[in-house]
Order: C-alpha cells, then structure tokens, then sequence
C-alpha cells in the first residue's frame, strides 16, 4: 500500500509538473496571440457618397433609386434613420449617422426639392428649415477585400455597440461574465435549469470567454481533452486581458453565417449584411435575431429557416421583456417585425466585380501599413452607382439590337477627367461575369482613335498648319518593312481629292490621316503617345496612324483624358481616400496638375475638331441627341470591322465603349453603327454638362477660303471660320483669296 501511495505522488507530482509547464507555455503563447493576432479585418469598400447641392444635376428617380440601394425605408414619419419619403417634386430623408473620410456625420433630416430639367432646387435641413449648400448620403458598400483567411469582418468599439445589444447577449449566453474568471460552472447550472424549463436550448452552459477561446484557436470536436483545454484557455485570457477586451473581440470575432463564398464574422457587418444598417440602428428585433443566430448560424438561417428564427427570436424577445431591458409596448412592436427586409433578385451579387477588381489592384500599388488588417481598412473610392446602372442598361440594352451573336463582347469606361477618377466600368456583356476584364486587359487595335495624336502634331506647328489648311485624300501607295506594298483606303473606298484639315477629322478620312503622320514624322506620333501615359509596345510604321497600336479601353480613357484636361496626361484612379476603422486617415488622392502633352492652344484646336466629330461627322447623332458643342468625341474602326470604338466627353465626364468579339472575328460594327449607340444611351441616362467652348488668347475665329484654305475677309459669303492664330488679311485681298491688282488711280485715293 505504502509503495502504490509513493507511486501515486510521484506520478500526481510528475502531472502537476507537466501542467505547470504547460500552463506556462500556454500562458506566454496565448497571451502574445489574443493581444496581436486575435482576427483579421477586411478592407471595406465604398462608393461614392453621393452629394446633394443646388444646381447639381440629379434626377428624383436617381436619388430614390440609390436610397433604395442603400436600403432606406418608406416611411412618411422618418422616425428612425434609414428611411425617406417621396413628395414627387421633393424626398424627405433620414440619413444614417456615418463615419466619411472627411469626418463622422451624425443622423439628419433634410428635404431635397427638385426643379425642371432635372436639377435640384434646393436641400432644406429638417424640420428648421435651414437651407443648406451641400448635403452627404452615406455611400453604398460595394465590396470587401479580405485577407488569407477570407473572413469578412467590420472592426466596431465597445463604445458604438448598443446597450441594448450587450444586454441582450450576456442575458442569452453569459449572465455572470463580469462576475467569474472565465469558466463558471453556476452558468452551467443555471442554463441546465433555464433550457429545462423552457424545453429548448435558451441559455449556453458555456461562458462568453469559453466560446471566444473555441472559435479562435481549437476545433469543433467533443471531447474531454477539448473541453479541459478550453477551461484553461479561458481562464488564462481571462486573468490577462480585461473583461471589455474580451468582450470588444467576441462581438467582432462571433460568425454570423455566410454570404456566398465569404464568412461573416462580427457583429458590425451581420448588421450591413442582415439588415444594411450601422450597428448604432439596430431594433429590438433586430438584436433578438442577431442573438437568435449566434447559437448556430447555418441552423438558424433566416433566409432558409424563418420560422425555427422567429420562434427563437421571439423567445430572446420575451426573456428581454421579463428582465426589463425592453417595455411591453415595444416588446409588442418587435414581435410584429420582419425578421429581415426582403432580398432583391441582386442581393448578395457583387456590386460591379471589374470595378472592384481594379479597386484590389490599385490597394496594392499604393503604400499602405502592412498591419492594415489588424485594425481593418475603409476604401472609399469614386465608383458611381448611378453611372454604372446607366452604363450596365445601356449595353444590355443595345447589344441584343446590334447583334445576335452571344460572342459580341464589350468594356467600357467612364472617368470625371476633371479628378482623374474613375466611376464606373464594366469589362464583360454579363456586368457580373467575374474574370477576364476587357476593361483593362483586353489590348485591341484603335483604328481612327489614334488620329487626333498626329492632328495635335500638326496643329501644334502654326507656321505650317491650321484648321483649314488643305490635305490630300488621293490615292497612295507605300512599302512596308517586310517589302509588302501597302494602300490604304478610306471606309467609304473613295477619295475626295483636296479637303480642309478639320473635315478630314471630322469626317475619319484615312488617306489624308496617314500622309499627316508622314509629314509630321512616325516617331514624334510614337514620341506623344509615350507622353500621353502608353507604356505598351507601340509599332514605329505607317499604319500607327490608322490605329494599328493595340491598347486597353482603360488606356485609351487616359489618352483622350489628354484632350478633355487641357492637354494634359494624368493617370486616372479608383481610389480616393484610405482610413482605417477608427478613421485615421492613411492617404488621400490629390489630383495632380500632370505632365503637358500638347500646349492650351494646341488643345483648344484639337478640341474644336473632335466637337466637329459630333457637331458634323461621324458622331453626328451625339450632335442632334444633345444639341452642338455639348460634346466631342471620336469613333474608332479597325480593318474589316474587327473593333468598334467611341470617346465622348463633356465638361466633366469622359465615357470610352468597345466592341468586339474576343476570338478577332469581324463583327460587322463601325464606331458610329456600335459603340456609338452605347455611349448615347449612357449620356441620356446621367445628362451632358455642355462643354466650355471659350477660345484661349490669343486664338480667335478666322474666316477661310472654303477650296484653297487662304485666309479671307470676315465678310465675304462663301467662307469658312475656324478658330486660328490671328492672321492679318491684306486690303486688297478679295473673297477669293487672290490679291486684287489696283489700278493708279486706286493707289494714289
């Protein structure tokens, strides 16, 4: 007996030591762990937040429609936040309370009154009726960038969590957690006694710490060992880190379910996902169902499982009523609630994939901490929900118009060249189909596109060329490096012999377009695109002056950013601002003045010929939709009508469209017959802010001999004007451009 007693001691004392030790392990590691690695956040992504002033050019619907987005609720009374109310030619709205990258902005009640044409009329704050002169609506989340792991999460504080909510869920997991050292076998027995009475699992035997410890760092399985190790670890983070720590980490670590392929974990974004509210909003209801969920997020999943959600929400509900954290009334109120809004045919859809593709792309060109995902990531970007619905209706409206082919493909992108910011982009006919981004991948020939490179050129000369200066459209025959002889051809197949520099641009003659680029020279064409922000293999032949460059939509987007921002090259931009989630702001996109290309007058000619494009060539149709000069712009179409192409831009907004079909087939489209289409679908949709058509000094309007180009009286009748470099016209110069020979009696009087 005595040597069974000795071995027992030495083996509880072999025990003892062996869990010291590992007490002391687990104590160093766990510690270390909880305090610098306890989750990883994601990056959330935002839209735009959509700005209301006078005079901005908005239409009712639109506002509603991003309302509607945003999830606001009809309500005539806009008690709580989140809600508006349609009057016709004014919406009250409630906005959320929201933490923008300028700054938080606490919930308030406005009214937007609109006037004719689609421009609101005023923003009066409610119900002082203050009149303001700019108003924000929190932005739509478009998506998120998760880390390795991906799970999805929204850092929130202790301190942004309702009362209500922490009340709630101590009640239904964790009565005493303020109260026992991480393991409290009193919950067990009071949860035992509780789920008897109530014949269902109501309370969890389980502490909150407990609970934490198990979805952190060990499995799921039963077992004793398990549930041993769990204690320990409860107890150790327990006495290590303060109760609100713990607290702050389960309410951002619990899992809330699954929104396709990615996790919900956190309180702060089950709120955007369930209900598309700030935590801060949450009902009773609500925080019953968010409650309800937490004991098993796939068995009590409000979309699959209403009923068994309800009754157990409704329970949650009635045990909030007895212990007085809820009064009758609005324990009443709750019960008649929906257990979520009803979710669109889009819901759980990634809000524009190519758009956010970019966004991810960017994030990591940019300079960020590389410990971002231990406080988490806001991306607010200029994406434009409004933009990119006209966009996406547009195409899929047209496309089937244009063809029947299923193998038609299109990218297209819209830019504000005044922030060099992009709003909206699309890269596949099916706007949710998730890889190959036409938009920023798809390298195509431009055809005309290329054209008004080598005008700039041209015009950038004043001594040799103008508007009016007269250029050949006859046939021409050149030989090609590997000795093939190459003619090119207008699309019309004819020449039309002498004709002015701007119809030649208007118009997308060929032939005179690449006896330009010859005269001007190949390589100072190459030399500007080089400029102009192409960092692509750009061909040094001829044919460079019809298009044979092959860039992105993206690319071409810039290029003609060049026109729209007075000459200048700028790289254009998904993203606008970065703060973490507490708001510390961690970078800010400030527009650059870039880099000059072509000179302000240069510009301002090159500008003139494009409104042409639309005012009397091949975008005539933009010309009659919008009225003259509102926009310029320019088609593109490649050899056997392979590419169709169009730029058009107005005061602010910059839209490129292709067409095409992956496989270079031909597709039967010109720039004018496409991508035309789409681009005026578009502008109809967002509206045309009229371009700035004020010549720069010195230029002024010349008149022109409309045959030899000569500069001619202003009041001659058959004449030309054309912006130019002031051209002094002799006296005795006649409406035919001749100089008239003056008899003696004409010289001396």
């Amino acid at each position: 007996m005595r040597f069974i007693l000795v071995l027992f001691a030495k083996l509880a004392l072999a025990v003892l030591a062996v869990t010291c030790f590992y007490v002391i392990y687990l104590d160093s590691s766990l510690t270390q762990r909880f305090a610098t690695e306890r989750y990883e956040a994601s990056a959330i992504v935002y839209a735009r937040p959509l700005e209301l002033a006078p005079n901005k050019p908005l239409r009712p619907q639109q506002l509603l429609q991003e309302l509607q987005q945003l999830r606001y609720r009809q309500d005539a009374t806009l008690t709580q936040s989140g809600s508006y109310h349609d009057q016709g030619s004014a919406i009250e709205l409630h906005r959320r309370p929201f933490d923008f990258a300028d700054g938080p902005a606490m919930a308030q009640k406005v009214r937007v009154r609109f006037a004719r044409g689609g421009v609101i009329a005023g923003i009066q704050s409610l119900p002082d009726g203050r009149e303001l002169n700019r108003f924000q609506i929190d932005p739509l989340v478009l998506g998120q960038v998760t880390g390795e792991n991906g799970e999805d999460r929204l850092i929130v504080g202790l301190e942004r969590l309702p009362s209500l909510l922490i009340e709630t869920l101590l009640l239904v997991e964790d009565r005493d957690f303020y109260h026992h050292a991480g393991v409290s076998l009193s919950s067990i027995g009071r949860a035992a006694l509780a789920n008897l009475a109530a014949m269902d699992t109501v309370q969890g035997g389980s502490t909150l710490t407990q609970q934490l410890v198990k979805n952190l760092y060990l499995s799921r399985e039963q077992t004793l060992w398990r549930k041993a190790n769990e204690a320990l670890m409860a107890l150790i983070i327990d006495f290590r880190f303060s109760k609100d720590e713990i607290l702050e980490t389960y309410f951002n670590e619990i899992y809330f379910g699954q929104d396709g392929g990615r996790a919900i974990h956190g309180v702060g974004l089950a709120s955007r996902f369930y209900f598309g509210k700030q935590v801060e909003e949450l009902s009773a209801a609500e925080i019953a169902m968010l409650v309800a969920i937490v004991k098993g997020p796939s068995y009590y999943n409000p979309y699959r499982y209403a009923d068994r959600v309800r009754e157990r929400r409704d329970m949650i509900l009635q045990l909030m009523f007895a212990q007085q954290l809820i009064n009758q009334r609005s324990y009443l109120a709750a019960l008649e609630e929906p257990l979520v809004p009803p979710r669109r045919a889009s819901e759980g859809r990634t809000w524009a994939p190519h758009y956010l593709a970019q966004v991810k792309q960017e994030l990591g060109q940019l300079q960020v901490p590389q410990e971002w995902n231990e406080q988490g990531l806001r991306v607010f970007t200029y994406f434009d929900p409004i933009a990119q619905q006209a966009l996406e209706k547009s195409i899929a409206e047209q496309l089937p118009r244009l063809s029947e082919s299923k193998e038609l493909q299109v990218a297209a992108v819209i830019a504000n060249h005044q922030q060099a910011s992009l709003r909206a982009l699309v890269g596949d006919r099916d706007h949710q189909q998730l890889g190959f981004n036409r938009a920023t991948g798809a390298m195509r020939q431009v055809g005309s596109l290329m054209k008004p490179t080598l005008y700039g050129l041209a015009l950038s000369q004043p001594g040799s060329y103008n508007l009016a200066s007269i250029l050949e459209d006859t046939p021409i025959t050149l030989e090609e490096v590997d000795g093939r002889i190459w003619q090119p051809e207008n699309y019309d197949g004819e020449f039309v012999g002498d004709i002015m520099l701007y119809d030649a641009l208007a118009q997308s003659r060929n032939v005179p377009a690449v006896k330009l680029a010859l005269e001007v020279g190949i390589e100072a064409v190459v030399s500007k695109l080089r400029q102009a922000g192409i960092t692509t293999p750009i061909p040094n032949v001829p044919s460079l002056a019809l298009g044979s460059v092959e860039l992105s939509p993206l690319q071409m987007t810039e290029l003609y950013g060049v026109w729209a921002h007075y000459g200048r090259y700028r790289p254009y931009t998904t993203i606008d601002s970065l703060t973490n989630h507490d708001g510390l702001r961690l970078y800010q996109h400030r527009p650059s003045a870039g880099r000059e290309v072509f000179d302000p007058l240069t510009t301002a000619l090159v500008n003139y010929g494009l409104r042409g494009v639309v005012n009397d060539g091949t975008g005539k149709r933009l010309g009659t939709l919008f009225g003259r000069d509102a926009l310029a712009g320019k088609s593109g179409t490649t050899n056997d009508y392979r590419d169709s192409w169009f730029v058009a831009y107005d005061a602010q907004q910059l839209m490129t469209v292709w067409l095409g079909r992956d496989d270079n087939k031909p597709i039967n489209l010109t720039g004018a017959t496409g991508a035309l289409p789409v681009v005026a679908n578009t502008f109809s949709e967002l509206g045309v802010q009229s371009l700035d058509v004020a010549l720069p000094a010195p230029l002024q309007y010349q008149a022109f001999h409309p045959q030899t180009g000569v500069a001619i009286p202003a009041d001659c009748r058959q004449q030309r004007t054309f912006p130019a470099f002031p051209v002094s016209v002799a006296e005795d110069m006649n409406c035919e451009g001749v100089l008239e020979e003056k008899s003696w009696w004409e010289k001396i009087f």
